[in-house]
């Protein structure tokens, strides 16, 4: 089992508050959960008592409401299976070139994409990152070397699948619903998942700190991320910076567009960076879920009986997801293409 951290209801995580991109922090330490980065217990989630997981879900709504990100402790994933999908990660980064050839650089829409940046054609600028992306369901898609990376991803998806439904039945119980009305509107039964792995070497360049990908949101519903340790994953907050730092053996977890589409407005994406810097190589790896391909992705028509009528149209989940891979990370403007009324420029 991954390493038990203490009980939601006494502990939160601060991080470093600035303008600019961080590289130090203020650490982490018992506080009250107001105080920092919110932490959620799924052990509490899934088996606690009736009065203990009741306020558990009233937290994770408050945490999805008010940061879009939080850290989810007691989740059961194992910490060498995380360790393990890691390392087969860096075994491929490590490849060389021509065994990778056939998925550099490919288009964002193929199941196995291997390449630098975000997506070469539309960056315009150099980030400090190397990734390879797999489609992991409903079908799992996985480079042929190294020969161990398949059945370790496709563990540590079907794993990772499962922890974050549960958390999409308890944000459905926090926003009012029953559990599986979420599920229900996305069809998630057959949800899109995919996962990255993200290699982000040391920093060279003349100032110190360099961009791993710029500030943009997800365009899933929710992403769960790990990292070996080395900090570099900065969250905007009251519109500030934040530099998230994690609890041992805790998972990160980040509100994708979706659940703001689904949620209309109440819960809302966060905009996130990876900067670096320092000598030490920073690597990361992403399992996030999604509406299934060709699910309409609206509004639950629950949410908008209280006055604030429709703030987004439907939006067909593989368009979505084919414009916002297909331009340039700009902070949330991908989610304008689903607005009921477009942001003014």
């Amino acid at each position: 089992m991954a390493e038990t951290s203490p009980r939601h209801s006494d502990v939160c995580a601060n991080g470093d508050h600035s303008g600019q991109p961080a590289m130090t922090s203020s650490g982490t330490g018992a506080c009250s959960r107001d105080g920092g980065i919110p932490v959620v217990d799924f052990a509490v989630l899934v088996n606690g008592p009736a009065d203990e997981r009741s306020q558990a879900v009233r937290d994770l709504g408050r945490a999805c409401q008010d940061w879009g990100f939080f850290m989810v402790i007691n989740h059961g994933v194992p910490e060498a299976l995380r360790e393990t999908v890691m390392e087969g990660c860096k075994e491929l980064f490590s490849l060389p070139e021509e065994e990778k050839a056939e998925y550099l650089e490919a288009a964002p829409m193929d199941p196995i994409r291997i390449g630098t940046g975000f997506y070469a054609a539309v960056d315009g600028a150099r980030y400090w990152r190397d990734y390879v992306k797999m489609f992991a369901h409903p079908e799992l898609h996985c480079p042929a070397k190294p020969e161990k990376l398949r059945d370790v991803a496709a563990e540590y998806a079907a794993q990772t699948r499962a922890m974050l439904l549960q958390l999409a039945t308890a944000i459905s119980e926090s926003l009012g619903l029953d559990g599986g009305r979420i599920s229900e509107a996305l069809n998630l039964e057959a949800c899109f998942q995919i996962l990255v792995g993200n290699h982000y070497p040391p920093y060279t360049g003349p100032d110190g700190v360099g961009t791993g990908l710029p500030a943009h949101s997800d365009h899933g519903l929710l992403t769960l991320l790990f990292q070996n340790g080395v900090d570099g994953l900065q969250v905007q907050h009251d519109g500030q910076w934040l530099l998230a730092k994690h609890l041992p053996g805790a998972f990160f977890v980040i509100v994708g567009d979706q659940l703001e589409i689904v949620s209309n407005g109440r819960y809302k994406a966060v905009i996130h960076r990876a900067v670096v810097g320092g000598e030490r190589e920073r690597m990361s790896v992403v399992s996030m879920i999604s509406p299934s391909m060709d699910a309409v992705v609206e509004p639950v028509p629950e949410l908008a009986r209280d006055g604030r009528g429709l703030e987004f149209r439907g939006v067909r989940y593989r368009d979505y997801m084919a414009h916002q891979q297909s331009n340039k990370l700009e902070a949330k403007e991908a989610l304008d293409i689903a607005r009921a009324q477009p942001t003014a420029a």
